[in-house]
């Protein structure tokens, strides 16, 4: 018997399903962790109670049952609950559990009964039997074994019992009434478990894209949501980004099939950049429920939003070394006939990359448009009497990118937008950067346009406390010009400007290393 049970851990074990999504076996490992530590909180209190109130009638193999169900909770939510574990781990040991348990039970009301009545309680270990299924992050066979063996300690505890004491054997209607209910459980629970099985191998099926399965949520945003996700052949770690097409504002079949072919053409276009500092694409395409998806390189750091948000503003040397590393990313795309359009702080990671940090990383070539290609973009509205306002608010309603960091000829909804369109959202990024605010601060997505194409920008030194170089300053404002003719007129033109800025000390890799063990040392850790 007991070499039996052990074989059943080890099936376990072995055989806790893959197929199931790995935040199901964590919140199953949470039950089961809270579920041992309540246990062990009430066997405590027993423990306390039959050593105090109940003494008389108190027995020395309950005491040492309830030592051993205490002991064994007590482990089992310690090794479960401050982290996650291997899933065939968390699958043996909660059946360990089980067996455990009900064997202690078992113990502990066999001493206590005499046999003699066919009008025995229910068992405490038919009550765990039904509960534990729902514990266990296996495969519904090994969980029903699970379940069987579990009720097998009724017959041997009684067993034991008789033996140990001398006692008549019960008769076949007392032992049914005592073992019949555990074995009926364990058959009751299995259905229900079986189907829980189903819906969570459904649910993993649903979230595979080709050889991708989608572990984690990292983030989500008005364009779609961002998943950790693994290679189901190779151990590669992957990003995958999926974009549905109603958040484009796509709601009828043909324009769904016009956004696809777009999609793939862009896809396309997209992996053919080779700059180190963008983001490598593995794989697109659409999923089966029909969301578009890329599948891209995981990156090890923090985008240049929450750098500033943790850290504060950068400082003038450590903001050129970025920008520098951004206009390579654009030049590159540039070259190639296409515009970002939502360059942005969170588009732009700064990660670990082998052993160098500070590597930047363009994110989030989704909006990407060819130059003069006939797109579907909003055109300004033209009736008469329509003001700027109301122009504004129309392509809103319509146009991709972000607000804050939206040049003015694309918040007007023109056609012909260029390079010029991602060197204006650099510069916004570069004030962000430099003085950890907006260039413009409104409370709407429509007055923040309006800014865009009316306002004149505050200076980025009255912005910022810190010491800023007068031609550093020059250049961003440069950027932020509305008329787009007065910018740098490409990346390259923007990344020899910054090359020829007088920077008291440059931003070196030893900077960056020191910067990193002190702010992010787990990254910084990961990376030796």
């Amino acid at each position: 018997m007991v070499n039996a049970r052990a074989d059943l851990i080890e099936l376990a074990r072995t055989s806790a399903s893959d197929s199931l999504p790995a935040e199901h076996v964590e919140l199953t490992a949470r039950r089961l962790g809270v579920v041992a530590a309540i246990a062990a909180a009430i066997q405590l209190l027993y423990l306390v109670l039959y050593r105090t109130l109940w003494a008389a009638d108190s027995n020395p193999v309950g005491m040492a049952s309830g030592v051993v169900v205490c002991v064994c909770s007590i482990a089992i939510a310690a090794y479960v609950l401050p982290r996650p574990r291997p899933r065939p781990w968390v699958a043996g040991s909660a059946i360990a559990y089980e067996l455990v348990l009900t064997l202690m039970l078992g113990f502990s009301e066999s001493w206590a009964v005499g046999y003699q009545s066919t009008t025995a309680q229910v068992s405490w270990t038919a009550i765990v039997i039904v509960l534990f299924p729902y514990l266990i992050p296996a495969r519904p066979g090994t969980v029903l074994l699970a379940a069987l063996a579990s009720a097998t300690s009724v017959p041997l505890t009684i067993a034991l019992r008789c033996v140990s004491a001398d006692l008549p054997s019960p008769s076949g209607a007392v032992l049914a009434s005592y073992v019949l209910p555990p074995f009926l459980c364990a058959l009751l629970a299995w259905a229900p478990t079986s189907a829980l099985h189903r819906l969570g191998v459904a649910v993993q099926h649903a979230r595979r894209l080709g050889n991708y399965e989608l572990s984690e949520r990292l983030g989500a945003g008005g364009m779609g949501e961002v998943w950790r996700a693994n290679h189901r052949l190779i151990a590669r770690p992957a990003a995958v980004k999926l974009i549905r097409p109603e958040m484009l504002g796509v709601r009828d079949g043909s324009a769904r099939d016009a956004l696809i072919r777009r999609f793939e053409k862009e896809a396309q276009a997209i992996a053919s950049l080779d700059c180190v500092h963008t983001v490598e694409l593995y794989d697109f395409g659409v999923s089966p429920d029909g969301a578009l998806f890329y599948v891209m390189e995981l990156l090890d750091g923090v985008d240049v939003q929450q750098l500033v948000e943790r850290f504060g503003p950068l400082p003038a040397e450590r903001c050129v070394h970025l920008l520098l590393q951004a206009c390579d990313s654009l030049h590159d795309a540039h070259c190639r006939g296409l515009v970002h359009r939502d360059i942005k702080p969170a588009n732009l990671f700064v990660a670990r990359k082998g052993g160098t940090y500070d590597f930047l990383k363009v994110l989030d070539f989704g909006l990407v448009k060819r130059w003069r290609s006939e797109g579907i973009e909003p055109r300004l509205d033209t009736q008469a009497g329509a003001g700027l306002a109301t122009s504004l608010q129309t392509n809103l309603e319509q146009i991709l990118g972000t607000p804050a960091f939206l040049a003015p000829e694309a918040a007007l909804g023109e056609q012909a937008l260029d390079g010029r369109a991602d060197v204006y959202a650099l510069g916004c990024v570069a004030y962000w950067m430099l003085t950890g605010r907006l260039v413009f601060e409104e409370s709407s997505a429509l007055a923040m346009a309006v800014a865009h194409v009316t306002k004149d920008p505050v200076p980025v030194s009255e912005r910022t406390s810190q010491p800023l170089l007068p031609e550093l300053e020059q250049l961003v404002m440069q950027c932020l010009h509305k008329d787009r003719e007065r910018r740098p007129p490409t990346a390259a033109a923007l990344r020899d400007a910054l090359n020829e800025l007088p920077l008291a000390a440059a931003w070196t890799r030893a900077h960056a290393n020191s910067w990193w063990r002190e702010h992010l040392p787990h990254a910084a850790r990961s990376g030796k």
